[in-house]
C-alpha cells in the first residue's frame, strides 16, 4: 500500500483517491490551488471501471469476431479478450489528474524543471497506480 497516497470508501461502490498529503511536500505549494483549505483528491466509481472494462472487452470482441472462424462460440471469444487495467488506469489519470496540471504545479513542467516533474509525476503514478489495483480488486469483490 502506498505510503502517502490515500483512498477512502463514500459510497457502496464510490472511492476518493487523496493526493492533499502530496501536495504539502510541494516547495511551492504556496501557488497551488490544492492545500489544507481544498484538498486535491478525485472520485472514483466501481461502475466507471467497470464500463471501461466493457467497452475494452467489447472492442476486442468486435475484432476477433471479424478474425475468428464462425464457428468459434461466443464463449471462446470472451476467453480470448484480454483486459488492460494499466490502459483503463491510465485514462483515469490522464482525464483526472493530469488534465489539472495547471493547478498542480509540482506536475506542471512549464513552472518547474522538467526532470523533476517527470520524476514526481512518476512516483505520483506508481502510487496510484497501486492504488488503482487495490480499488480495482474491491470493485470486482463488489459486482
Amino acid at each position: 500500500m502506498p505510503k502517502i497516497l490515500n483512498y477512502s470508501i463514500v459510497g457502496l461502490e464510490d472511492y476518493t483517491v487523496s493526493f492533499n498529503d502530496y501536495c504539502s511536500l510541494c516547495e511551492i505549494q504556496q501557488f497551488c490551488k490544492w492545500g489544507k483549505d481544498e484538498p486535491f483528491s478525485i472520485n472514483i466509481s466501481c461502475s466507471d471501471l467497470n464500463r471501461a472494462k466493457e467497452k475494452v472487452k467489447f472492442e476486442q470482441l468486435q475484432k476477433l469476431q471479424k478474425t475468428e472462424d464462425v464457428s468459434v462460440t461466443y464463449e471462446e471469444l470472451v476467453k480470448k479478450v484480454k483486459i488492460n487495467l494499466q490502459g483503463i488506469f491510465a485514462e483515469v489519470w490522464k482525464n483526472k489528474i493530469k488534465a489539472l496540471k495547471e493547478e498542480i504545479r509540482c506536475l506542471d513542467s512549464r513552472k518547474r524543471d522538467s526532470m523533476l516533474v517527470a520524476q514526481q509525476g512518476q512516483d505520483w503514478w506508481q502510487d496510484f497506480n497501486v492504488t488503482m489495483k487495490v480499488i480495482n480488486n474491491e470493485c470486482e469483490k463488489i459486482s
